[in-house]
C-alpha cells in the first residue's frame, strides 16, 4: 500500500467502536474504498497498528477484541484528533 489516509483509520476506528460496520462490503463501502483496498486498511490496522480487530458473522460487524485505537495511540491525542476530523467532516 502506498499511503494511508488517516481521515479513513479514524473514522473506520469510529464504526469498529460502535460496532456498526456492516460486511466487508458495506464498510468498503461506508469508507469509500473498494474491498480490496479495505482489506489492506484492515491488514494495516491489525499489522502495523498492532489492534485485535476480529469480525462476527452473526451480528455482520467488527469490533476490537481488546485495545481500541485511542488506547494505541494515547487517549487525549486520539480524542483531538477525531475531534478535529469530526469537525472537518461535518
Amino acid at each position: 500500500m502506498k499511503y494511508i489516509d488517516l481521515k479513513k483509520i479514524l473514522y473506520m476506528d469510529t464504526l469498529i467502536q460502535r460496532k456498526c460496520t456492516g460486511n466487508p462490503e458495506r464498510f468498503a463501502e461506508k469508507i469509500d474504498l473498494s474491498r480490496s483496498v479495505f482489506f489492506d486498511y484492515l491488514s494495516y490496522m491489525r499489522n502495523e497498528l498492532m489492534l485485535d480487530i476480529e469480525y462476527n458473522v452473526y451480528t455482520e460487524t467488527y469490533y476490537y477484541n481488546g485495545q481500541d485505537l485511542c488506547s494505541v495511540l494515547g487517549n487525549i491525542r486520539c480524542i483531538a484528533c477525531k475531534e478535529k476530523f469530526i469537525s472537518e467532516t461535518a
